[in-house]
């Protein structure tokens, strides 16, 4: 999780230094897509862990550490291209602060609590 950790804080802490549009991330446990567009959402274009990394927590753990560390920042939370079955089931499902997030037409959407 620390690799993914480096990752978000890279991204929030430089958040106002990248252009709009797509920000990619690498990583040995996977990789996430941002996309800048809008400076009140914060959006999730892709997130991939690689098959010897799941069922470890790691999007349960991904997500949280998101919607935490974007309160006061961020109003939404997009997690916009949900490419796998495995996913979008699971988004279907999170729950955490008491919020879901909500099928829209780009994706699925969590209002983050300020």
């Amino acid at each position: 999780m620390e690799n993914f950790i480096q990752i978000i804080d890279t991204y929030l802490l430089n958040y106002d230094l990248y252009k709009n549009g797509k920000i990619e991330f690498n990583c040995k446990y996977g990789d996430l897509i941002f996309l800048k567009k809008n400076p009140n959402i914060l959006i999730i274009y892709g997130i991939y862990i690689y098959s010897e990394y799941r069922q470890q927590g790691l999007c349960k753990n991904i997500l949280q550490y998101l919607i935490d560390n974007s309160k006061g920042r961020f109003k939404y939370f997009i997690i916009e291209s949900v490419m796998s079955k495995i996913l979008y089931e699971y988004l279907l499902r999170f729950n955490y602060d008491n919020r879901n997030f909500k099928v829209i037409k780009d994706g699925f959407l969590y209002k983050i609590k300020n």
